[in-house]
């Protein structure tokens, strides 16, 4: 993956902005329209589980057209350019929604989460493993998209070997998400984190047949 071409600057400026419209609207509807301390911590709690819920479908997404384009599942439909383009702006609207989830947390003053509570792990008193599962999560994301840019840089071996973060990166959030989301106990929330970890696990392991399909065939010698 690599970030971020020209034609890819103007919607990734656009949804950023748009993030940071709908939390400064939010902002001034909490502060300015009279809403009780209460009435405000719902507010900020459904921007929350809305952003968090959002960037996690968009994570699940990046990650599945990234180990279908690596499986050349899309080559026989010759789908394999639109599909990493597609790849490459769901990795980079995760950050817009991420913003918005953290925002709200900081926000809400149901559970007080200040900046280092938020971004260091274990700081946190309110289920501090999960909550930390979910810091390591966010630096292992900013890992691979800074990494992406220097793909060049890095070359193609240790590039590859930095972007099998994406593994425990998927899993830390799946984790984070059913430990700390207030939605876990509906079905609509079960169904979407066991099927995301279902359609993970099989792409994985077809992406490792694939591999191992591929080393096995005999090296010809050039003619």
């Amino acid at each position: 993956m690599q970030l971020m071409h020209e034609h890819q600057h103007t919607p990734f400026a656009v949804s950023c902005a748009l993030a940071v419209v709908i939390g400064g609207s939010v902002w001034l509807l909490t502060h300015f329209a009279g809403l009780d301390t209460a009435s405000a911590n719902a507010v900020y709690w459904r921007l929350e589980r809305a952003a968090g819920v959002t960037s996690y479908g968009l994570l699940f997404l990046t990650t599945c057209l990234g180990l279908t384009s690596a499986s050349a599942l899309w080559d026989r439909w010759n789908l394999r350019k639109v599909m990493t383009v597609t790849h490459q702006y769901a990795a980079l609207l995760v950050l817009p929604f991420l913003l918005l989830h953290l925002w709200g947390l900081y926000m809400d003053n149901t559970i007080p989460f200040t900046v280092d509570k938020l971004l260091i792990p274990l700081r946190s008193s309110y289920r501090p493993v999960p909550t930390a599962l979910g810091a390591l999560a966010l630096y292992l994301w900013v890992s691979l998209i800074a990494t992406s840019y220097f793909r060049e840089r890095l070359g193609t071996r240790t590039w590859r070997t930095l972007h099998g973060l994406y593994l425990p990166l998927f899993l830390l959030v799946t984790l984070h998400g059913l430990l700390t989301g207030t939605d876990t106990h509906t079905l609509w929330a079960k169904f979407m984190y066991v099927t995301a970890a279902v359609v993970f696990a099989v792409l994985v392991l077809v992406r490792r047949r694939k591999r191992r399909a591929l080393s096995a065939r005999p090296h010809l010698p050039p003619a």
